[in-house]
Protein backbone atom coordinates (compact mmCIF):
# COMPACT_ATOMS: atom_id res chain seq x y z
CA UNK A 1 0.00 0.00 0.00
CA UNK A 2 1.36 3.65 -0.95
CA UNK A 3 2.86 5.71 1.63
CA UNK A 4 0.45 8.79 1.55
CA UNK A 5 -0.63 11.83 4.23
CA UNK A 6 -3.70 10.32 4.80
CA UNK A 7 -2.66 7.18 6.18
CA UNK A 8 0.67 7.68 7.56
CA UNK A 9 -0.14 7.41 10.93
CA UNK A 10 -1.10 3.66 10.01
CA UNK A 11 2.65 3.30 9.61
CA UNK A 12 3.93 0.34 11.45
CA UNK A 13 7.63 -1.42 11.40
CA UNK A 14 8.04 -4.35 8.87
CA UNK A 15 11.80 -5.47 9.47
CA UNK A 16 14.83 -4.68 11.40
CA UNK A 17 18.85 -5.05 10.94
CA UNK A 18 21.45 -4.59 13.09
CA UNK A 19 24.54 -2.52 11.54
CA UNK A 20 27.50 0.17 12.71
CA UNK A 21 26.86 3.72 13.02
CA UNK A 22 24.24 4.16 9.90
CA UNK A 23 25.12 6.95 7.50
CA UNK A 24 23.27 6.45 4.60
CA UNK A 25 20.52 3.91 2.59
CA UNK A 26 20.18 3.28 -0.90
CA UNK A 27 17.03 1.53 -2.77
CA UNK A 28 17.24 -0.88 -5.73
CA UNK A 29 15.12 0.45 -7.97
CA UNK A 30 12.92 -2.75 -8.30
CA UNK A 31 12.04 -1.92 -4.29
CA UNK A 32 13.36 -5.43 -3.60
CA UNK A 33 16.71 -4.70 -2.27
CA UNK A 34 18.03 -2.36 0.49
CA UNK A 35 21.90 -1.17 0.20
CA UNK A 36 23.09 0.24 3.53
CA UNK A 37 26.43 2.21 4.30
CA UNK A 38 27.62 2.10 7.56
CA UNK A 39 30.86 1.90 9.60
CA UNK A 40 30.82 -1.50 9.73
CA UNK A 41 30.80 -1.08 5.50
CA UNK A 42 28.52 -1.35 2.75
CA UNK A 43 25.94 -4.47 2.57
CA UNK A 44 23.03 -4.89 0.52
CA UNK A 45 19.62 -6.63 2.18
CA UNK A 46 16.77 -8.21 1.76
CA UNK A 47 14.00 -5.44 1.40
CA UNK A 48 11.22 -7.50 2.80
CA UNK A 49 13.28 -9.08 5.80
CA UNK A 50 16.23 -6.83 5.91
CA UNK A 51 18.35 -10.24 5.62
CA UNK A 52 22.04 -10.07 4.16
CA UNK A 53 21.73 -10.58 0.72
CA UNK A 54 25.88 -9.44 0.16
CA UNK A 55 29.04 -7.56 2.19
CA UNK A 56 30.64 -5.46 -0.76
CA UNK A 57 34.33 -5.18 0.58
CA UNK A 58 36.84 -2.60 -0.54
CA UNK A 59 36.66 0.12 1.47
CA UNK A 60 39.25 0.75 4.77
CA UNK A 61 37.43 2.93 6.43
CA UNK A 62 33.78 3.75 7.71
CA UNK A 63 31.38 4.09 3.90
CA UNK A 64 29.81 7.66 4.41
CA UNK A 65 27.56 7.76 1.30
CA UNK A 66 26.43 5.35 -1.49
CA UNK A 67 24.31 5.65 -4.38
CA UNK A 68 22.45 3.29 -6.90
CA UNK A 69 22.15 3.53 -10.86
CA UNK A 70 18.48 3.48 -12.57
CA UNK A 71 18.75 -0.11 -13.48
CA UNK A 72 20.34 -1.39 -10.08
CA UNK A 73 23.39 -3.02 -11.58
CA UNK A 74 25.70 -0.37 -9.99
CA UNK A 75 26.58 1.31 -6.96
CA UNK A 76 28.62 4.02 -6.00
CA UNK A 77 30.23 4.63 -2.95
CA UNK A 78 32.36 7.39 -0.68
CA UNK A 79 33.87 6.42 2.45
CA UNK A 80 36.56 7.98 5.23
CA UNK A 81 39.27 6.55 3.38
CA UNK A 82 39.08 8.81 0.43
CA UNK A 83 38.14 7.36 -2.20
CA UNK A 84 34.65 6.53 -4.56
CA UNK A 85 34.64 3.24 -5.18
CA UNK A 86 32.04 1.96 -8.41
CA UNK A 87 30.59 -1.47 -7.94
CA UNK A 88 29.11 -3.22 -10.77
CA UNK A 89 27.16 -6.65 -9.08
CA UNK A 90 26.44 -8.26 -12.51
CA UNK A 91 30.15 -8.24 -13.26
CA UNK A 92 31.39 -9.47 -9.74
CA UNK A 93 31.19 -6.72 -7.26
CA UNK A 94 34.10 -3.59 -7.23
CA UNK A 95 34.80 -2.80 -10.76
CA UNK A 96 36.77 0.35 -9.84
CA UNK A 97 38.36 2.55 -6.94
CA UNK A 98 38.37 6.38 -7.70
CA UNK A 99 41.23 8.19 -6.29
CA UNK A 100 42.09 11.95 -6.00
CA UNK A 101 40.30 13.47 -3.06
CA UNK A 102 42.39 14.27 -0.54
CA UNK A 103 39.87 13.73 2.38
CA UNK A 104 37.08 12.05 3.61
CA UNK A 105 34.40 11.45 0.99
CA UNK A 106 31.40 12.30 2.82
CA UNK A 107 28.78 12.34 -0.25
CA UNK A 108 28.30 10.84 -3.98
CA UNK A 109 25.31 11.04 -6.26
CA UNK A 110 24.57 9.30 -10.16
CA UNK A 111 22.74 10.92 -12.78
CA UNK A 112 20.49 8.99 -13.90
CA UNK A 113 20.64 9.92 -17.61
CA UNK A 114 24.16 8.18 -17.91
CA UNK A 115 27.18 7.28 -16.19
CA UNK A 116 28.31 10.57 -14.19
CA UNK A 117 29.42 10.22 -10.80
CA UNK A 118 30.10 13.07 -8.47
CA UNK A 119 31.25 13.32 -4.95
CA UNK A 120 32.59 15.66 -2.62
CA UNK A 121 34.07 15.52 1.32
CA UNK A 122 36.11 17.09 3.87
CA UNK A 123 38.75 18.47 0.78
CA UNK A 124 36.05 21.13 -0.16
CA UNK A 125 36.14 19.95 -3.61
CA UNK A 126 32.96 18.52 -5.96
CA UNK A 127 34.37 15.78 -8.51
CA UNK A 128 32.76 14.72 -11.37
CA UNK A 129 33.71 11.16 -12.83
CA UNK A 130 32.68 9.25 -15.98
CA UNK A 131 31.79 5.65 -14.83
CA UNK A 132 32.66 4.27 -17.96
CA UNK A 133 36.32 5.83 -18.27
CA UNK A 134 36.92 6.57 -14.75
CA UNK A 135 38.36 9.72 -15.44
CA UNK A 136 37.37 13.06 -13.76
CA UNK A 137 35.09 15.30 -15.98
CA UNK A 138 35.47 18.33 -13.63
CA UNK A 139 36.69 19.57 -10.34
CA UNK A 140 34.15 22.32 -8.81
CA UNK A 141 35.81 24.53 -6.52
CA UNK A 142 33.93 27.01 -4.35
CA UNK A 143 32.69 25.53 -0.76
CA UNK A 144 34.31 26.92 1.99
CA UNK A 145 34.21 24.05 4.42
CA UNK A 146 33.61 20.03 4.29
CA UNK A 147 31.03 19.28 1.96
CA UNK A 148 28.19 16.63 3.54
CA UNK A 149 26.00 15.89 0.47
CA UNK A 150 25.02 16.25 -3.32
CA UNK A 151 21.82 15.84 -5.30
CA UNK A 152 21.64 15.99 -9.21
CA UNK A 153 18.25 17.86 -10.00
CA UNK A 154 16.75 19.78 -12.79
CA UNK A 155 17.02 16.77 -14.80
CA UNK A 156 20.68 16.03 -14.35
CA UNK A 157 21.57 19.76 -15.83
CA UNK A 158 22.46 20.64 -12.33
CA UNK A 159 23.99 19.18 -9.17
CA UNK A 160 23.16 20.79 -5.49
CA UNK A 161 25.38 20.50 -2.98
CA UNK A 162 25.35 21.18 0.70
CA UNK A 163 28.11 22.18 2.98
CA UNK A 164 29.19 23.12 6.81
CA UNK A 165 29.85 26.83 5.20
CA UNK A 166 26.23 26.99 5.67
CA UNK A 167 25.20 26.65 2.08
CA UNK A 168 23.17 24.40 -0.91
CA UNK A 169 25.34 24.98 -3.96
CA UNK A 170 23.26 24.98 -7.26
CA UNK A 171 26.19 24.25 -9.85
CA UNK A 172 25.64 23.83 -13.78
CA UNK A 173 27.14 20.16 -14.64
CA UNK A 174 28.12 20.66 -18.33
CA UNK A 175 30.44 24.07 -17.44
CA UNK A 176 30.73 24.20 -13.82
CA UNK A 177 29.45 27.27 -13.46
CA UNK A 178 27.89 28.16 -10.01
CA UNK A 179 24.65 29.25 -10.85
CA UNK A 180 22.72 30.04 -7.35
CA UNK A 181 24.19 30.36 -3.70
CA UNK A 182 21.40 29.39 -1.07
CA UNK A 183 21.80 30.07 2.70
CA UNK A 184 21.37 28.60 5.84
CA UNK A 185 22.07 29.91 9.13
CA UNK A 186 23.97 26.79 10.30
CA UNK A 187 25.70 24.07 8.28
CA UNK A 188 24.07 21.89 6.18
CA UNK A 189 24.31 18.15 6.60
CA UNK A 190 21.62 16.91 3.92
CA UNK A 191 19.92 17.62 1.10
CA UNK A 192 17.28 15.91 -1.65
CA UNK A 193 15.84 16.68 -4.75
CA UNK A 194 12.04 15.75 -5.62
CA UNK A 195 11.54 12.88 -8.63
CA UNK A 196 10.60 15.73 -11.11
CA UNK A 197 14.00 17.32 -10.13
CA UNK A 198 12.01 20.94 -9.61
CA UNK A 199 12.41 21.38 -6.09
CA UNK A 200 15.51 20.39 -3.53
CA UNK A 201 15.04 19.75 0.19
CA UNK A 202 17.81 20.91 2.74
CA UNK A 203 18.40 19.86 6.37
CA UNK A 204 20.52 21.84 8.58
CA UNK A 205 21.69 22.25 12.04
CA UNK A 206 20.08 25.49 12.42
CA UNK A 207 16.92 23.15 12.99
CA UNK A 208 15.42 23.93 9.92
CA UNK A 209 14.50 22.22 6.57
CA UNK A 210 14.03 24.16 3.77
CA UNK A 211 12.60 23.57 0.65
CA UNK A 212 13.65 25.56 -2.90
CA UNK A 213 12.35 25.82 -6.15
CA UNK A 214 15.53 24.60 -8.42
CA UNK A 215 14.84 27.42 -11.65
CA UNK A 216 14.45 30.19 -9.54
CA UNK A 217 16.50 29.45 -6.48
CA UNK A 218 13.61 30.96 -4.42
CA UNK A 219 12.87 29.77 -0.98
CA UNK A 220 9.76 27.78 -1.06
CA UNK A 221 9.03 26.82 2.57
CA UNK A 222 10.80 26.94 5.73
CA UNK A 223 9.89 23.91 8.48
CA UNK A 224 11.47 24.03 11.93
CA UNK A 225 11.84 20.40 12.10
CA UNK A 226 13.77 19.15 15.03
CA UNK A 227 14.83 21.35 17.81
CA UNK A 228 17.98 19.53 18.35
CA UNK A 229 19.24 19.86 14.41
CA UNK A 230 18.10 18.20 11.41
CA UNK A 231 20.04 15.09 9.62
CA UNK A 232 18.01 14.18 6.71
CA UNK A 233 15.34 14.30 4.70
CA UNK A 234 13.19 12.82 1.60
CA UNK A 235 10.97 13.59 -0.47
CA UNK A 236 8.16 10.83 -1.32
CA UNK A 237 8.04 9.16 -4.72
CA UNK A 238 4.25 11.19 -5.41
CA UNK A 239 5.99 14.01 -3.74
CA UNK A 240 3.07 14.15 -1.52
CA UNK A 241 5.51 14.22 1.66
CA UNK A 242 8.60 14.75 2.99
CA UNK A 243 10.71 13.01 5.96
CA UNK A 244 12.93 14.47 8.15
CA UNK A 245 15.11 12.61 10.70
CA UNK A 246 17.29 14.80 13.40
CA UNK A 247 19.64 14.72 16.57
CA UNK A 248 15.76 14.37 18.97
CA UNK A 249 16.07 10.55 17.34
CA UNK A 250 12.78 11.24 16.05
CA UNK A 251 11.83 10.95 12.41
CA UNK A 252 8.97 13.20 11.35
CA UNK A 253 6.67 13.53 8.39
CA UNK A 254 5.10 16.51 6.56
CA UNK A 255 2.26 17.52 4.23
CA UNK A 256 3.50 19.12 1.03
CA UNK A 257 3.14 21.64 -0.38
CA UNK A 258 2.14 23.47 2.75
CA UNK A 259 4.67 21.72 5.00
CA UNK A 260 1.26 21.01 7.89
CA UNK A 261 2.99 18.51 10.63
CA UNK A 262 1.19 14.86 10.41
CA UNK A 263 3.07 12.39 12.43
CA UNK A 264 6.13 11.34 14.49
CA UNK A 265 7.62 7.85 14.92
CA UNK A 266 9.94 7.89 18.20
CA UNK A 267 11.90 4.26 17.79
CA UNK A 268 14.90 4.86 17.41
CA UNK A 269 17.48 5.58 20.41
CA UNK A 270 20.15 8.12 18.89
CA UNK A 271 19.96 10.32 16.06
CA UNK A 272 17.81 9.37 12.18
CA UNK A 273 20.85 9.70 9.96
CA UNK A 274 19.72 8.23 6.60
CA UNK A 275 16.01 7.83 5.81
CA UNK A 276 14.68 6.33 2.14
CA UNK A 277 11.66 6.13 0.45
CA UNK A 278 11.34 2.49 -1.62
CA UNK A 279 10.80 3.86 -5.22
CA UNK A 280 7.25 2.33 -4.95
CA UNK A 281 6.20 4.37 -2.59
CA UNK A 282 5.03 1.65 0.12
CA UNK A 283 7.99 1.47 2.11
CA UNK A 284 10.31 3.87 4.38
CA UNK A 285 13.97 2.92 5.49
CA UNK A 286 15.00 4.63 8.68
CA UNK A 287 18.91 4.30 9.77
CA UNK A 288 19.88 6.02 13.11
CA UNK A 289 23.14 6.14 15.35
CA UNK A 290 21.88 3.54 17.74
CA UNK A 291 23.23 1.12 15.02
CA UNK A 292 19.90 -0.40 13.23
CA UNK A 293 17.85 0.01 10.41
CA UNK A 294 14.05 -0.15 10.27
CA UNK A 295 11.59 -0.58 7.38
CA UNK A 296 8.44 0.67 8.21
CA UNK A 297 4.80 0.09 5.89
CA UNK A 298 1.34 0.66 6.35
CA UNK A 299 -0.35 -1.91 8.88
CA UNK A 300 -3.27 -4.18 7.01
CA UNK A 301 -5.97 -1.44 8.65
CA UNK A 302 -3.95 1.38 7.04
Amino acid sequence: MLITPDNITQLIEVARTKRGWISDLAWAPNSRALAVASAGGLTLHDAATLKPLAALEGHSGPVKSIAVNSDGTQIVSGSADTTVRVWHLRAGGLRQALQGHTDAVDAVALRASDALVASGGADKQIRLWDAVTYEVVRVLIGHEREITSLAFCSGGALLASGGWDNTVRLWDVETGVLRATLRHDDWVRHIAASLDGRQIASASRDTNVRLWDVASGEQKLRIQAHDAGVDCVAFSPDGSLLGTGGRDHAVRFWRLPDGKALFDLHRHDKPVLALAFSPDGTRLATGSGDNTVRVWAIGEDG
